[in-house]
């Protein structure tokens, strides 16, 4: 039986390793094939909250506490992404006259905390990844109370038939019950524990995303055989987006150290939109289900064409602390 665990546990392990390669299965398997999206839809919902909670169970408390001392700018970040980006996404939107569903979900989704993939991915293209876990955390804590005060602002008293107020109450619950169960496990384990599972865990949520990634496809495929024409417009939305948000983004900050306001730039254009879905629920639009869909392409894509952006974007800050060290006797 031993023997059985660690196998599997090797295998997780590996998975968890690898997932840049494994999640992109979910994506293509839900795209090619639309009956099992729609047979997978009913599993988005409790994945979001099972995803979210594995998520916070990976957050060592102590490396956070450690990190946070010295970041000031971190504040600046969190209000930026939550606040300023919604401000710009409605009235860039509104100008351009974009239809009233997209414009609704295009706010929706640009005042939700950044994907929690987000700190990893920003390693991995050489900027800050501490400044961005905690603009991550920090927004994902806060945005129970923002959201709900966007909706309301920009697009009326409600989203998906829910109103505002509802959205704050199921949001902080949300929240706050992530939390307890994914800090509370890492709690009864015990922090050696905690980081032996480490790897394993990430297996399992690399096997969860590309299972999500299954059941969101089926938004995309329900447009393409009833209202194919909205597509085109998600789609270009999506990518424009995400891409100009990290553009301005990286623009505004320019005179922070770079590393960080790549960081936060990424983290403008990649938001965690699904974590609406449960507290949305049946009363999700089928623009919301769609828009899930279609932003998947610059989630996968972008990253792979932003990287000698971002390597050329701190390639100053790179330098100047080269120059430092040097002089250093």
């Amino acid at each position: 039986m031993i023997e059985e665990f660690v196998t599997i546990g090797s295998f997780l392990s590996l998975i968890g390793k690898h997932g840049t390669w494994v999640l992109p299965s979910g994506f293509v398997v839900g795209l090619f094939w639309p009956s099992l999206t729609m047979l997978a839809r009913p599993l988005a919902e409790p994945l979001v909250l099972l995803m979210f909670a594995i998520s916070i169970y990976r957050l060592d408390p102590v490396v956070i506490r450690e990190r946070i001392r010295h970041s000031g700018l971190v504040a600046i970040g969190v209000i930026w992404v939550l606040l300023a980006v919604p401000v710009i996404v409605f009235l860039v939107g509104w100008s351009l006259d974009l239809p009233a569903g997209l414009l609704v979900v295009l706010v929706a989704w640009s005042a939700c905390p950044p994907l929690v993939t987000v700190p990893g991915l920003a390693l991995l293209l050489g900027l800050d990844g501490a400044a961005a876990l905690l603009v991550m955390l920090g927004a994902t804590l806060l945005f129970p109370i923002t959201l709900p005060l966007v909706l309301t602002a920009f697009v009326g008293d409600g989203f998906g038939a829910v109103p505002a107020l509802a959205i704050a109450g199921r949001l902080l619950l949300m929240v706050v019950g992530c939390f307890v169960v994914g800090q509370g496990a890492r709690y009864l384990l015990g922090a050696r524990r905690a980081a032996e599972t480490g790897p394993a865990v990430d297996g399992v949520l690399v096997i969860l995303l590309a299972v999500f990634a299954v059941t969101i496809m089926g938004g995309l495929h329900h447009a393409v055989e009833n209202n194919p024409e909205r597509i085109p417009i998600f789609l270009a939305t999506a990518f424009l987006a995400s891409a100009l948000l990290q553009v301005i983004t990286a623009g505004v900050f320019f005179r922070l150290p770079k590393s960080f306001a790549g960081a936060t730039a990424l983290a403008s254009g990649n938001r965690n939109f699904a974590l609406l879905l449960p507290v949305v629920g049946a009363g999700a639009a089928e623009d919301m289900w769609l828009y899930l869909g279609v932003v998947q392409f610059p989630i996968y894509i972008l990253p792979m064409l932003s990287k000698p952006l971002f390597r050329w974007y701190t390639r100053r800050d790179d330098e100047r602390n080269a120059k430092e060290r040097d002089k250093i006797p």
